[in-house]
């Protein structure tokens, strides 16, 4: 556990001295706000100042082309016709597929849609209807770099949110809380952090009349019958409130609390699970001060001298996603010459069976991240799973590229040690004890005879040398620094 009360660094922007901005503290930045990056990615990064590089992703995210819809994007229950569960099935799998593969195309904004996606957590298991996911996943994909209070305002109205929190059955008379009380204990202000239970009373009857027709897959309408007139009160105000009137509450009279509950969880994001009250503070005050706009929040954290701090490098446990997809960014590998094309499929096979699928956390709050990732048996089957996709997916020109990265980080062609030093640092981003380079350098000259190394005549033009530097990788994968982030 990190001590953040031994972090004495600001939010102040990281002005490095000579030679303290490092390949390291680049790849850090890939890996917190993306997957990680190739090694001639990191080199073009460190001809760049730490603020112009921050800079220069963000906006590279947030000009990241949005999905295509599909064909079937906007089907009804009525347009898929009878016996067309097949069809919805694939239709729904296809999706999942793709956005699996934006985290190679479009890393910073995928990573950043899959956390609003547990953020505003939704199943699909539950609502089961194509439009809806569309509906939600073409939101948090618009909007994963907007706009917060907008986007609060646009997903409490989406079909899959309506279903899945209660919302279609919240009228008059009945008024039903499960929204009300996820839209400020989770997706608003945190847990009893300004709002009681008559508030949570107050606020379901205030946002009741919205609905759809579920089994139909209809649009989200209102209905005025449905939708309660009364006078509500709310955080001490009274008057006829309606949906737009709670959000005005919310952002107005709790801002405070919005803002820090929202800037702890980027904080927890992209730096570490312990968040540093000083910093969320600050943070929060320039989420108030944009009105609520989320890029100038990650603009200052993600250049500040605190988010370099050392003690910050590796120290994330990796999801399912960040696991599978800086296995294969890491060595630079071309999606359609690399890698069998299947291979996403695959990942998003997996990803599932570790714990993350997408489109189907285990409930509203989302995944619990952090250790929850990691189990005796879940780290066997990362393992495996990983063992997996470098065994079967990378084609021969991938295995090349493993010889060409082996010689760009090790300056070396002839010194297995040196090799697998200098590859180890560069898909770890950490200096690894000298027991484990010992063993990482038996991995790569498995295979070759010792007389061989002794002698000075092998290299790394060995015809042998890329299966072994994917040896090599099998080990890397298996030791525990590779689970870290």
């Amino acid at each position: 556990m990190i001590a953040n009360n031994c972090v004495t660094s600001t939010l102040a922007p990281y002005l490095p001295a000579a030679g303290d901005w490092t390949g390291a503290k680049v790849a850090h930045l890939y890996r917190s706000f993306g997957y990680g990056a190739d090694y001639d990615t990191i080199q073009s990064g460190l001809l760049m100042s730490p603020t112009d590089l921050v800079n220069q992703l963000i906006n590279e995210a947030v000009n990241s082309p949005q999905p295509d819809p599909y064909y079937w994007s906007e089907y009804t229950s009525e347009d898929y016709g009878e016996d067309s569960n097949d069809e919805q099935r694939d239709n729904f799998r296809q999706l999942k597929y793709d956005w699996t593969q934006r985290g190679f195309t479009s890393p910073f904004q995928q990573k950043m849609t899959i956390f609003w996606h547990d953020h505003f957590a939704t199943e699909e298991d539950v609502y089961r209807c194509n439009r809806y996911v569309w509906r939600y996943y073409k939101l948090i994909h618009e909007m994963a770099f907007g706009n917060f209070r907008s986007f609060v305002e646009q997903m409490g109205l989406t079909e899959a949110m309506l279903v899945y929190l209660d919302g279609n059955d919240n009228r008059v008379g009945a008024p039903n809380e499960n929204y009300a009380r996820e839209l400020m204990e989770l997706f608003t202000m945190g847990e009893n952090n300004g709002y009681s239970q008559t508030d949570i009373e107050e606020v379901a009857k205030a946002l009741t009349g919205w609905r759809v027709i579920r089994n139909e897959c209809t649009e989200a309408y209102f209905q005025e019958n449905r939708h309660d007139e009364s006078v509500k009160t709310i955080f001490g105000q009274s008057g006829n409130f309606g949906y737009d009137d709670v959000h005005e509450l919310i952002f107005t009279l709790r801002k405070t609390q919005v803002a820090k509950y929202i800037c702890m969880k980027l904080y927890q994001q992209f730096v570490y699970r312990d968040a540093d009250e000083d910093i969320v503070a600050e943070l929060a005050q320039t989420f108030m001060n944009s009105d609520w706009e989320i890029v100038p929040v990650l603009r200052q954290l993600l250049s500040s001298e605190h988010f370099y701090e050392e003690t910050f490098r590796g120290a994330k446990i990796k999801s399912p996603v960040a696991l599978t997809t800086q296995l294969i960014t890491a060595l630079g590998l071309d999606l359609d010459t690399d890698l069998n094309p299947n291979i996403f499929q695959y990942i998003e096979y997996i990803n599932d069976e570790m714990g993350q699928d997408l489109f189907n956390p285990p409930n509203v709050a989302g995944w619990p991240g952090y250790r929850f990732w990691l189990s005796e048996n879940s780290l066997a089957f990362r393992w495996s799973y990983c063992h997996n996709v470098v065994n079967a997916y990378i084609e021969d020109t991938g295995y090349e590229k493993l010889r060409t990265l082996a010689l760009a980080v090790s300056n070396s062609d002839i010194d297995p040690r040196v090799i697998t030093e200098a590859f180890a640092k560069h898909l770890l981003d950490i200096d690894l004890d000298e027991n484990l380079i010992d063993v990482g350098t038996l991995y790569l000259k498995a295979g070759i005879p010792e007389n061989y190394f002794e002698d000075g005549s092998w290299n790394l033009y060995w015809q042998e040398a890329p299966e072994q530097l994917l040896n090599l990788y099998r080990y890397l994968i298996q030791i525990p620094e590779y689970q870290l982030s």
